[in-house]
């Protein structure tokens, strides 16, 4: 081969192995440039259809009860910070839905501290290790429960007693602001003029006396106890943890038509038996059209009509409580006695719960205007004496009336 042969075959060579590499370049470039434009496009679509749910969320809630959302808080809305999560859940927009002209609105972003008007921690879900610095001028710091005072946090509930809170908000009547478990108000209309004759028909379909669904099986108020007793003289049947029947809370049609269509009585007893603490055990049974059984009339007279429950402290001992079920039992007419309340009283929406104790709330703090001065409620300036003071709890109370 020529000199010169040789010099082109190398430029030929060379040629060729810039164009190889080119082609390789190319090919990896646009395959690297493919990967990268579809997860744009991935990345891209869930957040559109994150924010599209958001967004679609928001405004279903503005649009069903005029709520204020995420776009429309002006200068003028009262900011609620959720400090914490409530056991794991977060409140949204809802809990305003029958207050919307109150223009308050509720966050869990802490970035937001320094505009809220409030900000509220839940005992049980607080931590002294994560707080925020201290309370600014004009604003309120909430303590916030619906346990009884033997499952308050425990340490920082005993740490923040003091000189942290300065309102209180959960089921205490006296709590600043009041959310109870239920409540009942003057029926609005009258009840439709099949009510008695409907439910009389429920009732005789009924073959069995008393269901109990429980998953605590030691409690402070000793009901476990009580109930162990009264199965000596009545059949009870017990579904949950604490027994060999099987229908779970999740499923709310088991749950429901279960005790609807074949209990006369439900077992409602307290893991506590303290002052004002009625929890959905007695609100949720009178819309299955079921008895409830409680402990502690006094407490139950305070909160719901005469004549909706069946107190077992009335009664000399478990088996004269199992004598008057039987005779209630076998006598329709003094059975459905217990749902005449029904007549003048209705229970409220369950769903409104929370709802209402934050309008509440919203509205204590609309009353407050700008004023830059906050002085600590009673409540919350000696939040253990209020909370645990002697004689709000009754320990060991299915022990103490069961009276053998």
């Amino acid at each position: 081969m020529k000199p010169y042969e040789r010099i082109v075959v190398c430029v030929s060579r060379r040629r060729s192995l810039n164009q190889t590499i080119q082609r390789v370049t190319y090919s990896q470039w646009t395959k690297a440039a493919f990967i990268g434009f579809v997860l744009l496009v991935t990345v891209s679509t869930v957040t559109f259809k994150s924010n599209l749910h958001e967004v679609t969320f928001n405004w279903l809630m503005s649009d069903r009860f005029g709520i204020p959302n995420e776009s429309n808080v002006t200068p003028s809305s009262i900011e609620i910070l959720m400090w914490v999560p409530f056991f794991g859940n977060q409140f949204g927009q809802e809990v305003f839905r029958i207050c919307p002209e109150l223009n308050c609105h509720i966050t869990h972003n802490r970035s937001a501290l320094a505009t809220s008007s409030a900000v509220v921690f839940h005992d049980r879900d607080v931590s002294v290790s994560d707080l925020p610095g201290e309370r600014l001028p004009g604003q309120h710091f909430v303590f916030f429960l619906l346990e009884s005072p033997y499952h308050v946090s425990g340490e920082a509930f005993n740490q923040l007693s003091t000189n942290f809170y300065t309102l209180t908000m959960g089921y205490r009547r006296n709590a600043d602001v009041h959310l109870p478990f239920g409540y009942f108000e003057a029926r609005s209309k009258p009840l439709p003029s099949t009510f008695w004759h409907e439910l009389r028909k429920l009732v005789a379909k009924r073959k069995k006396l008393v269901a109990w669904f429980v998953s605590n099986c030691n409690t402070p108020s000793a009901r476990e106890f009580y109930v162990r007793q009264l199965q000596r003289y009545i059949p009870v049947d017990v579904y949950g943890h604490c027994g060999p029947l099987k229908c779970p809370r999740s499923n709310r049609n088991c749950y429901e038509s279960v005790l609807k269509m074949n209990y006369k009585f439900y077992i409602a007893f307290e893991n506590s038996v303290c002052t004002d603490f009625v929890t959905e055990k007695y609100f949720d049974r009178l819309t299955n059209f079921v008895v409830p059984i409680v402990f502690g009339r006094k407490i139950y007279e305070a909160v719901g009509p005469n004549n909706s429950f069946i107190a077992a402290d009335d009664f000399d001992g478990p088996k004269k409580l199992a004598d008057y079920l039987k005779q209630l039992d076998k006598d329709d007419n003094e059975y459905l006695k217990y749902f005449e309340w029904m007549n003048n009283t209705e229970d409220f929406d369950q769903t409104l719960r929370y709802t209402n104790g934050f309008c509440k709330l919203c509205r204590k703090l609309r009353q407050q205007g700008k004023n830059p001065i906050v002085t600590p409620s009673e409540t919350a300036k000696h939040l253990t004496r209020w909370y645990k003071e002697p004689g709000i709890c009754h320990d060991r109370y299915g022990l103490k009336v069961h009276k053998l």
